[in-house]
């Protein structure tokens, strides 16, 4: 599987009602993988921070797109996760997933 495949299986993953965006909610199980401990007040703010960064609406959530720039991204603003780190997480989010259905 190539990066871009890793990265949008995650995606898809997160999306649980499959609306192409992710929510706070759905973004914080993501964060919650890379090592976001905050309590629901940080991550709202974070959330918030992310798409502002971005110029998207905190109600818009993030595409497909942002989230690969985000998982990309090297610098302290973005979330960026190795190959490795990508099928690892890709594996506890499908076993997280097979929870909630």
């Amino acid at each position: 599987t190539t990066r871009d495949g890793l990265i949008r299986e995650a995606f898809t993953v997160c999306d649980k009602d499959g609306d192409l965006r992710l929510s706070s909610n759905e973004m914080r199980v993501f964060a919650g993988f890379i090592g976001f401990q905050g309590d629901d007040a940080a991550w709202a703010q974070e959330f918030r921070a992310l798409l502002a960064e971005s110029g998207t609406a905190p109600s818009a959530g993030v595409s497909v797109e942002l989230f690969t720039t985000l998982v990309n991204d090297t610098s302290d603003n973005g979330c960026y996760c190795t190959d490795e780190e990508l099928g690892l997480l890709l594996g506890r989010l499908q076993d997280a997933r097979g929870a909630w259905q």
